[in-house]
């Protein structure tokens, strides 16, 4: 039986634990001796990410969640405050991952308590998804036997079953102009980043449509207060649940360059794109889908469909055929100082988890 108590105590104690991306070994060596006191036969693949295997009858089924946090994320102290678990106000929480993967070990320690043998199960934590999904990017799928699961990753209820998720361009781009004294010829010079504004201004960013963003995130240039700027640099992004969508507005970043190009003929202009992860979509008659929907009406949830802006480790596993899908874990407000994990919504994620792996077959 999942234990409330005890869930809250398992969440503070990995809430300590810090593990900011290229930082979270500490912590998955905590998660590799907690899994394998519950039996698992733990192995690591070539780039680190951590594997649980648990023996048990019929198809196997994947549980995942990355390992590493977002910043602030370093000597985070929660407390709980009523029904919730929140940071001092100086970090983050780190519910987002570590709510799903408290789950996950309160689910297994109540399995474990039951002394019933259950289907394979295959636990998979992943290094550096919050900085581009890098972790489920390097993942040696041979060494996965399931294929299909879950992945606890999404914001607020367990009920929250995300279905679509987008393709994501990575825009970046370095101008050259030429460096002149900006006081005494400036007329010499050619400014990178006069060059880089108005790039950025010709460019629709925000919301283009329900399903496509465009954001510039990051812009660096210039050396001192008095020279033309010889040198600048941005980098930005596209995304859009429809692929066609995301060639066409990728397709205007390119236009934008060329015309602005013309106006600058001794400038250098370079344009990156790099496509990190296609879209996905499932439908609503998937066998996964089905399942999660039948589990969640057993503890009197209701299933909420969406699809999301964001990306997860499950664009990476639909590329390589794992019918993966994200689910809430109880937290809100992530990535930031008010992030916080509600305890009935912690309890349900635990809940669910137990049920889903015991009816996984």
């Amino acid at each position: 039986m999942i234990n409330q108590k005890r869930l809250v105590e398992t969440f503070i104690n990995l809430a300590k634990i810090d593990s900011p991306s290229k930082h979270e070994e500490k912590f998955r060596d905590y998660c590799a001796e907690k899994l394998k006191k519950f039996g698992a036969t733990i192995k690591l693949d070539s780039y680190g990410n951590l594997f649980a295997y648990f023996e048990g009858v019929g198809e196997p089924i994947m549980i995942n969640c990355h390992l590493d946090t977002v910043e602030p994320g370093r000597g985070i102290k929660p407390q709980i405050e009523g029904n919730k678990i929140v940071s001092d106000g100086t970090t983050i929480l780190s519910a987002d991952p570590k709510a799903g993967i408290a789950a996950i070990f309160e689910a297994l320690t109540s399995l474990k308590e039951d002394k019933k043998q259950y289907p394979k199960l295959d636990i998979v934590l992943t290094l550096g998804e919050e900085i581009g999904l890098v972790g489920a990017r390097n993942l040696d799928y041979a060494m996965l036997r399931a294929k299909k699961g879950i992945t606890f990753d999404g914001e607020k209820s367990v009920a929250n079953v995300m279905i679509g998720g987008p393709g994501y361009n990575q825009i970046n781009v370095t101008v050259t102009g030429k460096a002149a004294h900006a006081g005494v010829e400036p007329e010499k010079g050619i400014s990178a980043i006069q060059i880089v504004s108005e790039i950025i201004t010709n460019f629709k960013l925000g919301r283009i449509d329900d399903e496509t963003t465009a954001n510039i995130g990051f812009i660096s240039g210039g050396s001192a207060r008095n020279s033309v700027p010889e040198n600048a640099t941005f980098q930005g992004e596209i995304r859009s649940r429809d692929k066609k969508k995301l060639e066409i507005h990728t397709e205007h970043f390119k236009d934008v360059i060329k015309e602005i190009q013309k106006n600058y003929p001794k400038a250098k202009i370079e344009l990156e794109i790099v496509r990190e992860f296609d879209p996905y979509a499932f439908s609503n008659s998937h066998p996964m889908l089905k399942k999660i929907e039948t589990l969640l009406k057993e503890l009197k949830l209701k299933p909420h469909l969406y699809a999301s802006g964001g990306g997860t480790d499950v664009n990476i596993f639909q590329a390589h055929g794992i019918d993966a899908i994200c689910v809430g874990a109880g937290s809100f407000n992530m990535h930031t100082k008010r992030e916080y994990v509600d305890i009935k919504e912690l309890t349900n994620t635990a809940k669910f988890c137990e049920l889903l792996i015991k009816q996984a077959n």
